[in-house]
């Protein structure tokens, strides 16, 4: 497995430092959102009024859709600057599967590409916040969908293998697959980073740096490669 990237540099210390970043982050993020509530709720009243010309409407409108997505961005970035509570306890993958190929199937079939899963049974439970875990499967889902919709007939696919099996220790390994665009040492490394993304300005760009985040939260791994067309993502979870 020595051809991964790995994000360990996205584990987050315990410092006093760290814990006046997230006050300060919290406050800001706090104080941005409501400035953005005052956005919406004027820009509603406007679009109440009948009379206004389309030229007002369009832009109140523009207004109003440009400040919701900036409260999404600020959860975002409260999720992946580590400001948000990550309890650690015996989670079983198994209880969490049948969700999880639901929204796989969601992302994927949204983005038009075919998915496939592949889970052993027996799966033995990993020490992890089943809320928090399930995030990092959306991201990897939602970044693997996005890449396969860049190729022709891309697909994504899903493992799960007990340990041993795919990798040696007592490692739970979930390792998802996509159909990609090549991919060099450097294109993995920035993958990471927050706000880096090639797919356009819709896109925040931390869905891979909120993965990264939380899985150094939970003591797990996660890495990255491209090899042969394909990239995949994987997940190493400690037993519980």
């Amino acid at each position: 497995m020595a051809d991964f990237f790995f994000a360990d540099d996205y584990r987050l210390d315990e410092s006093p430092t760290r814990k006046f970043y997230e006050s300060f982050l919290k406050g800001l993020v706090h104080k941005h959102n409501n400035l953005m509530g005052v956005i919406q709720g004027f820009s509603s009243l406007i679009l109440y009024d009948d009379e206004i010309s389309d030229e007002v409407r369009e832009s109140a409108q523009q207004m109003q859709d440009s400040s919701k997505v900036a409260s999404d961005l600020n959860r975002e970035v409260l999720i992946s600057s580590g400001c948000s509570r990550c309890d650690r306890s015996a989670v079983s993958i198994g209880e969490l599967l049948t969700y999880w190929t639901d929204k796989a199937n969601e992302i994927c079939g949204a983005s038009g590409v075919n998915l496939q899963v592949n889970a052993r049974d027996g799966l033995p439970p990993v020490a992890g916040d089943g809320g928090k875990l399930t995030d990092i499967f959306t991201q990897l889902i939602k970044n693997a969908a996005e890449g396969a919709a860049e190729v022709g007939g891309g697909t994504v696919a899903i493992d799960i293998f007990p340990p041993g099996e795919a990798s040696p220790g007592a490692n739970v390994d979930l390792f998802i697959r996509n159909s990609s665009n090549p991919m060099d040492a450097a294109d993995l490394e920035k993958a990471f980073e927050p706000f880096h993304t090639t797919k356009g300005a819709e896109f925040f760009g931390i869905g891979l740096t909120t993965a990264a985040v939380l899985a150094g939260q939970m003591g797990m791994r996660l890495g990255l490669r491209h090899a042969d067309s394909t990239t995949t993502a994987w997940l190493a979870m400690p037993p519980a």
